[in-house]
């Protein structure tokens, strides 16, 4: 799938794999162990992505994007909530597959949560493919086709086979996922392994006290592990059922990038040489990991800044979406289909 330059290829393909495997009779299983070790990995991918740029417009524009970022969660997190009440879509499942954020995180924390991660996962992963082609269409009607290519095609960077560029920085990049690891261990709640990692190596990189440096394999590995941990759990019922409230799903998913498009406009707005795609990529959920899942990225500084308003609203979503799925009396968490 990423010679074929399709969006997410690293978590898609493993995941699409798996399912084929599964279908056909496979009994293996991923426990959560190796869940919980591709946690504490995106976690130091996140952090990693909190740089120079993005802190310096943070720090000029911080009401807006805040402001727009709280809009976000709060239009989802609403919509959500109506197709969860209304029961156009099975238990919870709508919560956690609009909620924002990394695709491969709301998963795993859904799954701790006690929602099914199969229609999670696949609202998630649709919602990404959908917003690639919708920024492609984005591009097309403002003129500039070429804009969102790096959607499709990853930007030129380091191979996935490429050895870290600073030694030091890969073992603390080390220690950070194994301080996830722990600390998921000692406080019984598997986000924490993504979490710690995040916000910690985050503060510790703005800082100056760590340098974050991943070798683009072992994300790779990491999505890789996420796609078929999920994968494998599918069976020919659980499939067919996904199948059938794909429709709802696809519905659920076109109305949030709609929403998030206006957001989009009001942010092109408010923050000075902003163009419309760029808001655009920035404010709806999934637009980097559309990228960030294909392999290596390079931003541009400002670019990559506002792409990395996404990446902000991380830790509300779980909060937000526990919450809401705590709210709905009355409605199963995981829905009856043949595990």
């Amino acid at each position: 799938m990423r010679a074929a330059q399709l969006p997410a290829a690293l978590m898609l393909g493993p995941m699409i794999a798996a399912i084929g495997f599964a279908l056909g009779g496979a009994k293996a299983r991923l426990s959560r162990p190796f869940a919980l070790g591709a946690q504490t990995v995106l976690g130091c991918l996140i952090a990693k992505s909190f740089n120079s740029g993005l802190l310096s417009v943070l720090a000029t524009h911080w009401p807006t994007l805040i402001g727009l970022s709280a809009a976000t969660l709060v239009m989802t997190a609403a919509l959500g909530l109506l197709i969860t009440r209304r029961g156009w879509l099975p238990g919870t499942a709508a919560i956690w597959g609009l909620s924002p954020g990394a695709a491969s995180v709301m998963v795993l924390l859904a799954d701790e949560h006690g929602a099914d991660k199969r229609i999670v996962a696949l609202m998630q992963y649709s919602r990404i493919i959908l917003v690639a082609f919708a920024a492609i269409a984005v591009a097309q009607v403002l003129g500039h086709p070429g804009g969102a290519a790096g959607l499709l095609v990853p930007s030129a960077g380091r191979a996935l086979w490429s050895p870290p560029l600073h030694a030091l920085g890969f073992v603390e990049t080390i220690a950070l996922s194994l301080a996830g690891a722990m600390s998921a261990k000692l406080t019984r709640r598997s986000s924490a392994a993504l979490f710690v990692p995040a916000f910690g190596g985050a503060a510790l990189q703005a800082a100056g006290l760590i340098t974050i440096d991943l070798p683009p394999l072992i994300p790779a590995i990491a999505f890789g592990v996420i796609g078929w941990y999920v994968g494998l759990s599918f069976t020919r019922e659980a499939l067919a059922y996904c199948l059938k409230i794909l429709p709802r799903m696809m519905a659920a998913i076109v109305a949030m990038i709609a929403m998030c498009g206006l957001l989009s406009m009001l942010l092109a707005e408010l923050v000075p040489n902003t163009d419309p795609l760029t808001a655009y990529l920035s404010m709806t959920p999934g637009a980097a990991r559309a990228r960030g899942a294909n392999g290596p990225i390079d931003h541009g500084h400002d670019r990559g800044a506002l792409h990395g308003q996404g990446r902000r609203r991380l830790a509300a979503p779980d909060g937000l979406a526990h919450s809401l799925a705590r709210s709905t009396p009355g409605v199963a968490t995981r829905v009856n289909i043949a595990r």
